[in-house]
């Protein structure tokens, strides 16, 4: 699954590594919090040193966007079902391959509802079967949007837009834009599957 170098670009921040500054602390207790409401034991957010694992240690270095980023994140998940979103989340993997990210969605899709050999499949850039017609449509799009280098082609829009509509579909992109957000980071992060899940 990794193709991680394993290399530290962000080195850890957390208070028993002592490194946060004041606006960093306040963001790590925030995101702490917020991880655990989120993910429960689902996935790895925190490792054993304290420290945030996925895109989160990243975005303490930036402070001032921690906030605003986890609202658009959740705000865009608000407009799907959890397994909706979680089409889309694949489609977009199946072709960035965020490492951290194909660790936490490939568990949290089977949470969402997706059996482990429909995961795979949509990973691997094949709409999976057993898939209700609006989870195989957004992940259509979504896989169909990880690829753009330009304008989305017509016959792609009007295949989504059959099924869901003009909410739907822009539910769709903002998920996916979303979500290419936080893979973006961890792609450029070079961010591996935190330690006691295996790299």
């Amino acid at each position: 699954m990794s193709w991680c170098t394993g290399s530290t670009r962000f080195p850890p921040l957390s208070p028993s590594n002592n490194n946060l500054d004041a606006a960093q602390l306040v963001q790590y207790e925030f995101l702490i919090n917020t991880t655990k409401k989120i993910y429960g034991d689902t996935i790895i957010t925190e490792g054993a040193d304290g420290s945030l694992q996925g895109p989160f240690n990243q975005l303490l270095y930036t402070p001032t966007i921690v906030q605003s980023w986890t609202a658009q994140q959740l705000g865009a998940a608000g407009l799907l079902t959890s397994k909706e979103n979680e089409a889309a989340v694949l489609g977009i993997l199946s072709f960035n391959r965020a490492t951290y990210g194909l660790y936490a969605h490939t568990l949290l899709a089977q949470k969402a509802g997706f059996t482990l050999e429909q995961v795979l499949s949509m990973l691997a850039g094949r709409c999976a079967t057993g898939l209700s017609t609006r989870e195989s449509a957004i992940y259509n799009l979504a896989a169909k949007l990880a690829q753009m280098r330009g304008p989305l082609d017509q016959a792609s829009y009007n295949a989504a837009f059959a099924v869901l509509g003009h909410d739907g579909v822009e539910a769709t992109i903002q998920q996916a834009a979303a979500f290419s957000y936080s893979a973006m980071m961890l792609n450029a992060g070079d961010v591996c599957v935190p330690q006691g899940a295996g790299c």
